[in-house]
């Protein structure tokens, strides 16, 4: 099981405890997976890894997502005991203790596992999308059931 924590600079999120069967791969993103499908289809949960969208700045229009998260953003697996991770082509790349994400890597207890990259805000940013949309997800790994390893 990955448990992820929300971290300060995250994206609000409810943590997640995520079972992860060996070599059954579970997709992180956002729970829509595009404007013209309701948020429903891809409904998050404490136990998935879709993350859930907020409602705009004044509570008018519909639910945003994080922004640098894109809907099929990376994905984790286990394989012998250790839980891996991998982005998939998204927009604002996938970290692991601040380092980006090419090809694969092993996560370990304590590596702070980010999705995306924040966005600043500029003169083309809607007035609803608030600062924490622009936010990327940046959560607190801990590996259930699975031996620690050291820190390299």
């Amino acid at each position: 099981m990955l448990a992820l924590q929300a971290k300060e600079d995250s994206f609000p999120f409810a943590s997640k405890f995520i079972p992860i069967h060996p070599n059954i791969r579970v997709v992180l993103g956002s729970q829509e997976t595009s404007s013209g499908q309701t948020a429903g289809s891809r409904n998050a949960t404490s136990t998935n890894g879709w993350f859930a969208a907020l409602p705009p700045r004044n509570g008018q229009g519909p639910l945003v997502s994080p922004i640098p998260l894109s809907p099929n953003h990376a994905e984790i697996w286990s394989r012998n005991g250790q839980i891996y991770v991998r982005d998939l082509e998204s927009a604002f790349g996938t970290y692991v203790n601040g380092i980006r994400v090419n090809g694969t890597v092993a996560l370990k207890n304590n590596d702070t596992l980010c999705l995306g990259a924040k966005i600043v805000r500029n003169a083309n940013t809607p007035a609803y999308v608030t600062d924490e949309h622009l936010r990327p997800i940046v959560a607190k790994v801990t590996c259930l059931g699975v031996p620690s390893r050291p820190n390299n």
